[in-house]
């Protein structure tokens, strides 16, 4: 009995041993998988937003675009003129002035494309003598790809995908441009009518007592916010936009206009944006002007007057508040613009500021707001 009971005591503490062998296995594997259920969240989000960007660009930008032009239809209705009246009055405002632009720009920017080949050999003329040191490392390049020729290897048979014609792309691609334009046009109209009434509904319908009041005045916050925001990001790549217009013409380059509205709506996009807009003053100057010092004399002035911009005006005219992290602008351009095309990476940075003027609001997201921060 004494034995029997002694083995008995001896095998108990190897089956409490094993309970806790299991007890750690699943808890790793719960911990696994509350690590694994986010991820996967994130990457369903992410698959989301690419394969719907037909239709989520539209209504962000109309998002944008309510809450940048609210301010003026509030205005107007302070002043008597119906809600309604006075968004679809200020979206034919806008969308005249922006059409007349386009069209301004149209003819000059189909005119200098249609030259860009005859260009291309021009500018390759004059980079000539830069391009000599490197003549040698190609011809090395050349012989290795001689050498490792696969032009022995068996045949192939290769299969070709038909692809549709230039004419039925470019008729797709009109045929979806204008009904984001339209589905665009609509829902900001929409949105600018309504007000702060459809977010205050959302609010209603899923909040209760004393958090419907807070939530009210959250949403005001951020509107207020981000509209300042929208509207003064707006003004300054205009003024950036118009002063590489006036540059241009002063130096005596050829459509000016068009360079300068190129420079605002690629100002939208920081560092890439910027870093396009050099290559393209780069290339025009090269094609205007006969030495390389004079074709580089207008990107270095914008290169300072976009330091000057980002460094300076930017902070000053916004604050430090609504500034965002280098790294955070690059990445999300980068990812927007992997999603959504160039309209993406115009849009990635106002999206990530709306994010972060979020997050700045509820006490749980705050540390992402920290971390947006420069």
């Amino acid at each position: 009995m004494d034995e029997s009971a002694a083995t008995v005591v001896q095998r108990q503490p190897n089956h409490l041993e094993q309970e806790g062998v299991f007890a750690s296995v699943a808890k790793k594997i719960g911990g696994e998988r509350s690590i694994a259920l986010p991820g996967i969240f994130v990457l369903l989000v992410f698959y989301t937003l690419y394969f719907a960007a037909p239709v989520l660009t539209p209504i962000a930008i109309a998002f944008l675009l309510s809450v940048m032009l609210s301010p003026f239809v509030d205005r107007l209705e302070t002043i008597g003129i119906p809600r309604v009246a006075g968004a679809a009055a200020v979206i034919v405002i806008v969308f005249a002035t922006l059409s007349t632009a386009l069209v301004t720009v149209a003819s000059p920017a189909q005119e200098w494309l249609a030259k860009l080949p005859e260009n291309f050999k021009r500018v390759d003329q004059k980079l000539r003598i830069l391009k000599k040191p490197l003549q040698e490392f190609q011809k090395a390049t050349q012989q290795i790809e001689n050498a490792a020729d696969i032009s022995s290897r068996p045949n192939r048979q290769i299969v070709e995908i038909q692809k549709p014609g230039i004419i039925e792309e470019l008729f797709r691609g009109t045929q979806r441009l204008v009904a984001s334009i339209g589905v665009t046009l609509i829902l900001t109209v929409s949105l600018l009518a309504s007000g702060e009434r459809f977010l205050r509904r959302i609010v209603t319908a899923t909040s209760a007592g004393e958090d419907k009041k807070y939530a009210e005045i959250i949403i005001h916050s951020i509107r207020h916010d981000l509209a300042y925001y929208l509207a003064g990001i707006t003004l300054i790549n205009m003024g950036l936009g118009l002063s590489v217009g006036l540059l241009s013409y002063a130096l005596g380059i050829e459509n000016a206009l068009l360079w300068g509205t190129v420079t605002a709506v690629l100002a939208f996009a920081p560092y890439i944006g910027s870093l396009t807009i050099m290559l393209l003053l780069t290339l025009v100057g090269l094609v205007q002007f006969e030495t390389v010092s004079q074709a580089l004399i207008l990107p270095f002035i914008f290169l300072a007057l976009s330091t000057f911009v980002q460094s300076v005006v930017v902070p000053y005219v916004l604050g430090r508040r609504l500034l965002l992290n280098p790294i955070a602008i690059f990445l999300a351009i980068l990812i927007w613009g992997w999603m959504w095309g160039i309209i993406g990476a115009l849009l990635a940075v106002p999206l990530l500021v709306s994010f972060k003027i979020i997050c700045e609001k509820f006490q749980s997201l705050r540390p992402i707001a920290e971390f947006l921060a420069p």
